[in-house]
């Protein structure tokens, strides 16, 4: 969800945007329209009902807003979930408008959910992302500290929103564990890539690369340590070229459905958009 700044405009930065928790009916209105900038369908219908948002929020649930003076530009939604470690807040949905994407109001609004997820006595956020998408991979894993849990195929079924343009909805699981040395330090703006020469070099075993025309290619491999690279940038292949975002889709999930299985997960992304898989713990 990057854009390129065009050559004239203001320079639009995180320090100019402010994130509240949503008190109004309005408000969510104004939430659940922004998100509808981000994910776009063929009806013109929002990702979500604003009636169900303003429930979540007057419910105690989590919806906030970030605004740039009286501008909405971005929105997340949570919920509280419980499994067989406790309580939790799930996220939902967040997003920026594409005017206002690269400028760190993502990870502010992301800030501000941990801070008050901490407040509410939870010590964990999760969430779903496409796999498939480097910078979100990059911004979850380093710019978060989060961890990448499990790996679910065609989770949502088909979609239509121009993000998705009907590829199939394989997910990771996002799990952020807020008070972990990895989170701490990346709140405090600490941030550690991977760096996959380094990895290769080392003899981490390439499972997934692609070759000279940009396809992908498959490697079978039972080693502790792993790396997979990721497409440059799959919204644009699947507009570009469906029969190869479809392939990329396909090895992306045969190589992670296979790590998580063997008890790995994703310890590290690299800017140029490259997993590390290493056993958990």
């Amino acid at each position: 969800m990057t854009q390129t700044e065009r050559v004239g405009r203001p320079r639009r930065t995180a320090e100019q945007v402010t994130v509240d928790l949503i008190h109004s009916e309005p408000d969510t209105r104004a939430a659940v329209d922004a998100l509808g900038q981000i994910w776009v369908s063929d009806d013109g219908q929002a990702p979500l009902p604003s009636e169900l948002a303003w429930v979540l929020a007057h419910s105690g649930n989590y919806v906030a807003v970030a605004r740039a003076g009286d501008q909405v530009v971005g929105a997340t939604i949570g919920f509280r979930g419980m499994d067989a470690e406790g309580a939790f807040l799930h996220s939902h949905i967040a997003g920026v408008v594409p005017s206002w994407q690269s400028a760190g109001v993502g990870y502010q609004l992301k800030q501000h959910q941990r801070r008050w997820a901490l407040a509410q006595g939870l010590d964990r956020i999760t969430w779903t992302f496409d796999p498939l998408v480097a910078r979100n991979a990059y911004f979850n894993v380093v710019k978060l500290g989060a961890e990448l849990t499990d790996y679910f195929v065609d989770f949502y079924g088909s979609m239509d929103d121009t993000v998705n343009a009907g590829d199939e909805t394989d997910r990771c699981l996002v799990t952020w564990r807020l008070r972990s040395d990895r989170a701490v330090s990346a709140a405090a703006g600490v941030f550690v890539a991977a760096d996959a020469r380094t990895e290769l070099e080392a003899g981490t075993a390439d499972v997934l690369r692609a070759d000279k025309d940009g396809r992908p290619v498959v490697a079978t491999s039972t080693a502790e340590r792993r790396i997979v690279q990721l497409p440059t940038d799959v919204v644009e292949l699947r507009h570009r070229d469906p029969q190869q975002a479809l392939a990329w889709r396909m090895a992306l999930r045969e190589v992670l459905v296979a790590a998580f299985a063997d008890g790995l997960e994703v310890v590290g992304v690299s800017r140029d958009g490259h997993y590390v898989l290493n056993r958990a713990g």
